[in-house]
C-alpha cells in the first residue's frame, strides 16, 4: 500500500495527540509568565549601608594642603651661595632639605627638618622642626628658564653662647647640613 506523498510515517509523525501537545505548550507558556511574575515579587535582600571614611577633597581647598612639603618650583632650584667646601658639590633646594631631613633624624627627631612654607615677596620662607634653626628666608629668582635661590642668615636663637655665634651665613648652613645628613655622626641608636 502506498502512501500519499504529503502523509507521514508513525514514527516520524509527533508521540502526542494534537490536543495534548496544544494544553502542554499552552501549560508551559503559563508556567514561564507564572513563574516571571512569581519572580518578580520575590524579597530583594537589603544591603547594608556602610560609611566610608571622609577623603580629602582634591580640590584647591588651602586647609587639605601639606605645608612641610618643598614647594614644587623650589625642588630644582639651585642655591646660589658660594660653597663653603669647594669639594662639596653643588646643591638644589629640594636636596638640601632632603639632607637636612636626614641631619634632624641623626639627632633622634620623628618629624621632618620642614614644618611650614611660606611665600614671601621675593622667595620662600621656612619654618622648621629643629629646637636650633630659626625660619630659613629662602630669595629666588628665575633666570634663562633656570630657578636660582639664595639662603640668607640664619639665626640659631637666644640658646646660643655668643651674640657672634648666633647668626650662621647661608653657606655655612647648607655645608653643615650636608656634613651631618649624609654622614650620621650617631653610632647609638635611638631610644
Amino acid at each position: 500500500m502506498q502512501r500519499p506523498s504529503g502523509e507521514l510515517s508513525a514514527a516520524t509523525r509527533h508521540p502526542y495527540p494534537a490536543g495534548l501537545r496544544s494544553r502542554l505548550c499552552r501549560g508551559l507558556v503559563c508556567a514561564l509568565i507564572a513563574l516571571g511574575v512569581g519572580c518578580s515579587h520575590v524579597p530583594v535582600p537589603k544591603v547594608p549601608k556602610v560609611s566610608l571614611p571622609k577623603l580629602p577633597s582634591l580640590g584647591k581647598d588651602e586647609n587639605a594642603r601639606d605645608l612641610s612639603a618643598t614647594p614644587r618650583d623650589l625642588l630644582a632650584a639651585k642655591l646660589a651661595n658660594p660653597r663653603q667646601n669647594p669639594d662639596s658639590p653643588g646643591i638644589t633646594v629640594g636636596k638640601l632639605i632632603e639632607v637636612a631631613d636626614r641631619a634632624l633624624a641623626c639627632d633622634c627627631a620623628n618629624v621632618r627638618f620642614a614644618k611650614a612654607w611660606h611665600k614671601t615677596a621675593d622667595g620662600y620662607r621656612l619654618t622648621t622642626h629643629s629646637e636650633v634653626w630659626r625660619p630659613l628666608e629662602f630669595v629666588c629668582h628665575e633666570n634663562a628658564g633656570e630657578r636660582q635661590c639664595y639662603l640668607r642668615e640664619v639665626d640659631r636663637g637666644p640658646q646660643t653662647a655668643t651674640l657672634g655665634q648666633r647668626f650662621v651665613s647661608g653657606s655655612e648652613f647648607i655645608q653643615s647640613m650636608y656634613d651631618n645628613g649624609v654622614q650620621c655622626a650617631r653610632k647609638t641608636p635611638c631610644q
